[in-house]
């Protein structure tokens, strides 16, 4: 057991559409020294099936149940026996380069380092595209000397990464040192975990290179069941402030990083609402609330927010009606359509435009056929 470099935990709920392939791209990774740990969280399909065969055929892989707790629970319940100097947490249906693992390793040990954040692309379902992104390492909020920390980059260090575990591996006695544990929540589970490591880690480092394919379209993610857990993301934010407002590093600057964070992800919640009674609720939290429950200074210039949309946003949620707000989102949606029509000829746009369509139905109408 003191030889495995790196502990692979994949919670698993439901996940036999894709979980062979995922499988697939985990049990070939270039770095051979692991354990995989899955945990199967009550499915109720044939995940479960599917990793006993796995299980039957690698002796790495480590096939653990428990019922439906959701995927924090499973993280947790992985943890507490895993033996590898690293560990990452991987979702069930995404799909991961081949040498990902060998990269963050060989970075974590040369960088001696309590955290690795690598870039990551979207794989679109329904299109079967690869959608190269930012949006999970921003190297424009990164520091220019790698490893860094909270004392060295105090003002991006909530900012460069999302708070998704997926993209990160840490060292497993970092995160015994910290008793650091995934929270107990149906959604955002991941917020807490991420957050507190960002401001914990003595030291940094990155991959720059995408070594993750996020699954996205996929209707069985909990990212689309927003409304199902409508106050989960301000439940989360809200133990990471609990636990940072008294730390004597928690200073301004780390404060408007936080602030950005928090207000960045409040509004992503807002957004991704599909049933009107949540949007309303979640509405209401935020305008009574947020700015007490977390201390947020009352007056805000647009300095402060490190992405401009959101001031607006923030602004607006905070003074106007919810009808008033989505009026207000609606028009800027449509302006922003109306920018993008005049960059480009009108014919052409649409014609691009219509020609994705076009594909993605295509191959829908292949499938039927098919069935």
């Amino acid at each position: 057991m003191n030889n495995i470099k790196v502990s692979v935990v994949v919670p698993i709920y439901n996940a036999e559409k894709y979980l062979v392939e995922t499988m697939e791209s985990i049990i070939h990774q270039s770095l051979k020294s692991i354990e995989i740990i899955c945990v199967d969280d009550g499915s109720t399909d044939d995940s479960l099936t599917i990793l006993k065969q796995y299980e039957n055929q690698d002796s790495r892989i480590i096939v653990l149940q428990q019922k439906n707790m959701y995927a924090g629970v499973a993280r947790n319940h992985a943890l507490d026996i895993a033996h590898g100097k690293y560990v990452v947490f991987w979702d069930a249906d995404d799909i991961f380069e081949k040498n990902a693992l060998e990269s963050m390793y060989k970075k974590c040990e040369k960088d001696q380092a309590d955290l690795c954040v690598c870039a990551a692309n979207r794989y679109d379902t329904l299109t079967q595209t690869v959608i190269k992104t930012g949006t999970y390492l921003k190297k424009e909020k990164l520091p220019e000397h790698i490893p860094f920390s909270r004392k060295t980059h105090p003002r991006y260090i909530f900012n460069f990464s999302t708070n998704v575990p997926w993209n990160k591996m840490w060292k497993r006695s970092f995160i015994e040192k910290y008793h650091l544990r995934f929270q107990n929540l149906k959604q955002a589970n991941d917020t807490y975990f991420s957050m507190m490591s960002y401001f914990l880690a003595e030291r940094i480092t990155i991959v720059d290179k995408p070594l993750i394919n996020y699954r996205i379209n996929n209707q069985q993610s909990l990212t689309g069941k927003a409304s199902e857990t409508v106050f989960c993301s301000y439940q989360a934010y809200y133990q990471v402030y609990k636990s940072l407002k008294d730390e004597p590093d928690f200073c301004k600057e780390v404060k408007q990083s936080f602030d950005n964070r928090l207000i960045n992800g409040m509004l992503y919640s807002l957004k991704t609402q599909t049933l009107i009674q949540s949007f309303m609720n979640i509405y209401a939290k935020l305008q009574q609330d947020l700015i007490r429950d977390f201390q947020i200074p009352s007056q805000l210039d647009q300095s402060y927010f490190y992405v401009p949309k959101d001031y607006h946003d923030f602004k607006d949620v905070m003074t106007l009606t919810p009808n008033q707000f989505l009026l207000s989102q609606y028009q800027s949606v449509n302006q922003d359509i109306y920018t993008r029509g005049r960059k480009i000829p009108y014919r052409i746009y649409y014609t691009l435009y219509y020609s994705k369509i076009w594909k993605v139905c295509s191959k829908i109408k292949e499938k039927i056929k098919k069935l």
